[in-house]
């Protein structure tokens, strides 16, 4: 399937919705260490366009898992022990993004801390194996709750502060001089957008434009690369779990289009309790979303699966049992009685 030529959220639907690997479920790959719980807590996924895979990350902060498409444990890197809440070298992983060449960025949300890495998998990752950079004092669980890497501009990211209050910026970051430098937004320069001391870093737009609860996590339409040229490179995508929404935003703050989350019939917790933290986009423009919950319980992490659909919304059908109905048209007016046991009623599932 070749990439969108143009972006457009309402046109997405769900084609698929998978169990992600955790240990109540998934053995452990040989050689393991036992605290590795794979994705549970799953608040983070990204797009490796290099492995044509996606790579998760639990809050819980004990492991990153490589998964295929469809969510299947491929193998998996372990947190080395430590001092964190969680009993890592890291606390309060979130968002996560694929910078290439093996490197992979995630965020300490409490600290505001970025962390660079190289992912190995069997491997066990230390504090002294990355490279961190802090960009915000340290503050409670209203932190740095998403990252993107932003293709546009060189080493640059645009990052998302949760709530309390919501943020939206741009910044550009150094690692190997463990600062955050300057970068530039449409051609005009933005100076250096965090450090140990900055409370709130300065906003690309007003949050509020975005009309979400929180944000969760966001992606850089910029990473794919058929957009290259085109009005919408520069968008963002904005998930908010507290809504179970998504807006595609440019980078003034206006919103071109929308998803929303809808829960499956049966599923015991509401979409805000299912806890959609991650998002990321396959190259081909397929949008990928992990929750904690998804799957109704804390054992159950999942990832929803949605493509743009090229059919249009059809109204269902009905395939006569009894010779008696043949169809029924879905904006029927229900004046008149209609006897429906004779009938079985299709829909594409659209719109």
């Amino acid at each position: 399937m070749a990439p969108p030529i143009s972006f457009d959220l309402s046109l997405y639907v769900r084609i698929g919705r998978y169990d992600l690997p955790e240990p109540t479920r998934t053995a452990l790959p040989t050689g393991t260490p036992a605290w590795n719980l794979l994705a549970q807590e799953a608040s983070a996924v990204t797009y490796n366009k290099d492995t044509d895979t996606l790579f998760v990350l639990g809050d819980g902060g004990t492991a990153i898992v490589q998964v295929d498409k469809t969510g299947k444990l491929i193998d998996t890197m372990t947190l080395a022990k430590g001092s964190s809440p969680q009993g890592t070298d890291f606390y309060d992983p979130e968002g996560l993004a694929y910078v290439g060449g093996g490197k992979f960025v995630f965020v300490e949300e409490r600290d505001r801390q970025v962390v660079e890495f190289t992912y190995k998998k069997d491997a066990t990752l230390a504090r002294s194996d990355t490279k961190t950079v802090k960009l915000g004092t340290t503050i409670g669980n209203i932190g740095l709750e998403g990252i993107a890497f932003d293709t546009s501009a060189t080493n640059s990211y645009v990052l998302v502060k949760e709530s309390g209050p919501e943020g939206i910026f741009l910044t550009s970051i150094d690692f190997s001089a463990t600062t955050a430098g300057t970068t530039s937004n449409g051609g005009v320069p933005v100076a250096s957008n965090g450090s140990s001391t900055t409370a709130n870093s300065t906003n690309l737009f007003d949050p509020a434009k975005a009309g979400l609860n929180d944000f969760a996590d966001v992606y850089a339409l910029s990473n794919l690369t058929a957009l290259s040229g085109l009005p919408q490179y520069g968008n963002m995508l904005v998930l908010s779990q507290e809504d179970g929404r998504i807006v595609n935003v440019d980078r003034l703050g206006n919103i071109s289009s929308a998803l929303t989350i809808v829960s499956n019939p049966g599923n015991p917790l509401s979409i805000a309790g299912q806890q959609h933290e991650g998002m990321t986009m396959g190259a081909d423009g397929t949008l990928y979303i992990t929750s904690e919950n998804g799957g109704g319980d804390f054992d159950h992490p999942q990832l929803w699966v949605y493509k743009a659909s090229t059919v249009p919304n059809q109204a269902p059908t009905a395939l006569a049992l009894t010779g008696k109905t043949t169809s029924i048209a879905e904006n029927t007016s229900t004046t008149t009685r209609i006897k429906v046991a004779d009938i079985a009623i299709t829909d594409d599932g659209l719109g």
